[in-house]
């Protein structure tokens, strides 16, 4: 495999330079922008523990989300391109496989050198004391993440794409309740949390810690993730789940042959009405996994209204469902459209308007069953009404926003400002920093932070505003991806 490696990491620098992936590490002068700038408008302290307490915003929230899309990226890739015939030739599957992970490790650490290096510029410029602190944390950070990225490999390589995602959350919150507790040691997904926050000098909850106050040491942490990383590497390396594989020039049908309904006989082209088309996204949703998701996300609602106060599911659904599934819908549906676009769209030029109904029809559902939720729950039936039209109006934002994203550039772009957006809604609009103007940069959280009587208005008409620019922009990237097909 030794001998091999070099070219692997040729082949594979090769594969990655302009794919989405490559251009996923841009994503860290975002969440270093917002580490920059929040503070300055929430919080009168200046010196470097306060960039670093907002820069827990990743390590508690979005970093397992998001090393998980790196490998979900590169996975979308490979099956694009069928692993450019690497497959069927006399070449080493674990020094690919190798090459995979140091690629993959190296993008990720040049997001986390952007993220943190930006809050390390800005406490230089503004010579805060204490700013060596920040490349220590975030080199921590970037090395608790890279057995994680390890395991999702190994979860992906069997499961496909949409399972490291779900996978990636529940990671992100265990890891997050067990960071403190007692036996973080027996927890894997606490390791990394634990590693990173007593270097940024926080709690889990991004309190920092208190003078006097005993912090933990890093080291039983940094030991843990040590571990973790080289067992999980190894791993990666050396299993390959795949067992069948494809010979060449046998194209494997994935979810774009929902756009057959097109040709076959009897199918939409007998009926050209727009709610025929719109059997088009529904079939390819449905080949790709997308309503057993949307079955899973009404039943953990479901059962939160059963067995949990209101709050719960209205919480679920503002911060943790609005923003993750409207981002995740347009990768369920596009994915398997994408390819056949621009026959499909040259012979029914209605199929555009279909696409963006049935987002639109599915966030909608997903919006009022939650309200009927919260009803069954104990809200009364007016503020649960409130919360469904703030719920709607927000949701065909986001879903137009994540939409236009995907066709546009990448599913990577949506499902990534998906995440940051969940996380940094769940900031500013879950606590007391939803009673300052900061409301106003959490869209996905108005469903909370909107319902009084002087915002409500506000919060419509500037939903209505961005409906209305996001809709023309949404026509120019459909007609961008047909003229580029």
């Amino acid at each position: 495999m030794l001998r091999s490696l070099p070219r692997a990491l040729r082949a594979e620098l090769l594969r990655t330079r302009r794919s989405a992936v490559a251009r996923l590490p841009l994503l860290g002068l975002l969440v270093g922008g917002l580490s920059v700038f929040l503070p300055m408008v929430a919080s009168g302290r200046r010196d470097a523990a306060v960039l670093l307490s907002w820069q827990g915003m990743y390590v508690t929230g979005m970093a397992a989300p998001l090393t998980a899309l790196f490998y979900v990226l590169a996975d979308r890739r490979e099956r694009a391109a069928r692993c450019g015939g690497t497959q069927w030739r006399a070449f080493s599957p674990a020094a690919q496989r190798a090459a995979r992970v140091l690629v993959l490790a190296g993008l990720l650490g040049a997001f986390t050198a952007l993220s943190f290096g930006m809050c390390w510029c800005a406490a230089l410029i503004q010579g805060y004391a204490g700013a060596g602190a920040i490349p220590l944390a975030g080199l921590a950070s970037w090395w608790g993440q890279v057995g994680v990225l390890c395991v999702f490999l190994l979860i992906g390589r069997s499961t496909g794409a949409v399972l490291p995602l779900l996978a990636a959350v529940t990671w992100q919150v265990v890891g997050l309740l067990a960071a403190e507790s007692p036996s973080w040691w027996a927890v894997p997904p606490a390791w990394p949390v634990r590693l990173a926050l007593t270097l940024l000098g926080t709690h889990a909850n991004l309190v920092p810690f208190a003078p006097g106050e005993p912090i933990p040491h890093p080291w039983p942490a940094l030991a843990a993730c040590t571990l973790m990383n080289a067992l999980a590497l190894a791993a990666a390396v050396a299993c390959d789940p795949r067992s069948q594989r494809r010979a060449p020039g046998r194209r494997h049908q994935t979810g774009n042959a929902s756009a057959e309904i097109l040709y076959s006989p009897g199918g939409s082209a007998a009926r050209p009405t727009r709610w025929g088309l719109l059997r088009v996204p529904v079939l390819a949703a449905r080949r790709r996994g997308g309503y057993p998701l949307l079955l899973a996300t009404l039943s953990v609602l479901a059962y939160a209204a059963a067995v949990y106060p209101p709050f719960v599911v209205t919480g679920l659904t503002t911060f943790l469902v609005l923003p993750l599934g409207t981002a995740i819908l347009p990768v369920t549906a596009w994915g398997g459209l994408a390819p056949a676009w621009r026959i499909a769209v040259l012979r029914r030029p209605g199929l555009r308007g279909a696409v963006t109904l049935w987002h639109l029809g599915m966030t909608w559902l997903v919006c009022l069953a939650a309200a009927l939720g919260a009803v069954a729950a104990g809200e009364s039936i007016g503020r649960a009404a409130a919360r469904a039209v703030l719920w709607c109006a927000t949701g065909t934002v986001l879903a137009l926003l994540f939409l236009l994203l995907t066709v546009r550039f990448s599913p990577g772009a949506a499902l990534g400002l998906g995440v940051v957006g969940a996380i940094v809604s769940l900031t500013l609009g879950g606590d007391v920093l939803a009673s300052t103007p900061l409301w106003l940069l959490a869209l996905p959280s108005w469903g909370e932070s909107a319902l009084d009587p002087g915002r409500f208005p506000l919060a419509l008409a500037l939903c209505a505003a961005l409906a209305a620019v996001l809709l023309p922009l949404l026509g120019r990237a459909y007609r961008r991806h047909e003229a580029a097909a």
